[in-house]
C-alpha cells in the first residue's frame, strides 16, 4: 500500500519569489499556429519544482530567450515570444503620459485617436 503523505504533490512554497525554472513555463509554444499556453505564476512555481524533483539541472547552453508581450502580460491570451538568444532584444514600447505633453502634443493626441473613433465604436452597434 502508497502511503499518500510520500506522494510527490509539488506543492509550492512561497518564500523567496518565483521557483528557479518557473521562467522555463513562461508562455509555452506548444500550440498549432504559434499560439502559446499561458500558465500563471503558481502553476509555473509548481511545474519548476517538480522538473527539479524529478532530476532536471540546467547543464545545456542557452538557445532562446522570452520576450515579455508589448501590451503587458496581464492578460491570459497575450503571451510573450520566445526567440533565437542572438537576437537583439526590441525596444520597449511605452504609452506617452499625456500629462507629460505640452497642450499642442495633447491636441496632437486627440487628433490621432479621434481618426480611430468610427473603427472602434461603428454605428449601430
Amino acid at each position: 500500500m502508497t502511503d499518500i503523505d510520500g506522494i510527490w504533490r509539488a506543492d509550492p512554497v512561497k518564500a523567496q519569489g518565483p521557483h528557479r525554472y518557473a521562467d522555463f513555463f513562461r508562455d509555452l509554444p506548444l500550440l498549432p499556429d504559434g499560439q502559446a499556453v499561458y500558465l500563471d505564476a503558481e502553476q509555473r512555481d509548481r511545474l519548476g519544482l517538480h522538473c527539479e524533483a524529478v532530476g532536471l539541472r540546467k547543464v545545456a547552453p542557452q538557445a532562446v530567450k522570452y520576450w515579455p508581450p508589448p501590451r503587458g502580460d496581464h492578460m491570459p491570451g497575450n503571451t510573450g515570444l520566445w526567440v533565437p538568444a542572438h537576437l537583439e532584444d526590441p525596444v520597449e514600447m511605452r504609452t506617452p503620459d499625456p500629462a507629460m505633453m505640452t497642450p499642442h502634443e495633447r491636441e496632437h493626441l486627440r487628433a490621432e485617436l479621434a481618426r480611430f473613433e468610427a473603427a472602434d465604436h461603428p454605428e449601430g452597434d
